[in-house]
């Protein structure tokens, strides 16, 4: 039995999860986004303002370093107050959708 215990296999679960936010976030400061991605899988992003799709530099494509995902970007000087969705899709590791609030 200790046999079979050894090569078992291990929880492979697989998730995407938001670990953290910058929320409430200020008008050209930088603003951050923290996951969890397990297994290890190309992440995208969204930041979605009443103009459309944020374009900031830092929202690429990325891979988690050691089970994270951080993206870092400067919110717009003339984006509009309140509180806009984020979308994170992550493929078969999973996808959530989360919110910042914009202030002055």
């Amino acid at each position: 039995m200790a046999a079979a215990a050894a090569f078992a296999a291990p929880n492979t679960a697989t998730t995407a999860r938001l670990v953290g936010v910058t929320s409430p976030a200020r008008r050209n400061a930088e603003a951050a986004l923290i996951a969890r991605v397990a297994p290890a899988r190309r992440c995208t992003i969204a930041v979605l303002y009443k103009s459309g799709p944020s374009h900031a530099q830092g929202l690429g494509p990325k891979r988690p370093v050691r089970g994270f995902v951080v993206w870092k970007w400067q919110v717009e000087g003339n984006a509009t107050l309140g509180r806009w969705p984020i979308q994170v899709n992550c493929g078969s590791a999973g996808s959530f959708r989360t919110h910042f609030k914009v202030i002055r």
